[in-house]
């Protein structure tokens, strides 16, 4: 499944609550909280590669009766350009305000979502769990009020 941007969301309250990556399929992370402080997790891009294929032999065609000798070469590949193709890792979180309810991929713990949320939330918001049960919701934060709980 494609993704747009992978956030790390760091641990809270010196440690108590394990943070994890919050993968956003969209890139719309950032409606819902500040995300200038996140480190974002990237692949390594791509990487030219030369693989060297021994030399083998092999038959032309089905039922041949006679092997064709193949020497040694270079493949040339490009790696680290494939997304992951199956379901994402973690859980499934929800966001939603007035206007927007949005879908997240999480693997930290959802305490330190919700703490990290309440320095950084950009509207007011509510966090739903992957059953479905909501959370106390998260007022919008102040620029002089999340710069003292970030800080904190």
């Amino acid at each position: 499944m494609a993704y747009e941007k992978i956030y790390v969301i760091p641990d809270q309250a010196s440690g108590k609550y394990k943070g994890g990556e919050l993968w956003d399929r969209y890139g719309n992370f950032d409606y819902f909280a500040d995300v200038d402080g996140l480190d974002e997790k990237t692949s390594a891009g791509q990487t030219d590669r030369e693989i060297t294929v021994a030399a083998h032999s092999r038959m032309p065609y089905i039922n041949s009766k006679v092997e064709t000798s193949i020497p040694q070469h270079l493949r040339y590949v490009a790696t680290g350009i494939n997304q992951p193709k199956g379901a994402l890792p973690g859980y499934t979180v929800t966001l939603v305000d007035s206007d927007e309810k949005r879908q997240f991929q999480y693997t930290g713990t959802l305490s330190a979502l919700y703490v990290w949320l309440k320095a950084n939330a950009a509207v007011d918001v509510t966090l739903y769990g992957p059953t479905g049960a909501p959370k106390d919701p998260i007022a919008l934060v102040s620029e002089a009020a999340a710069k003292k709980l970030r800080a904190a």
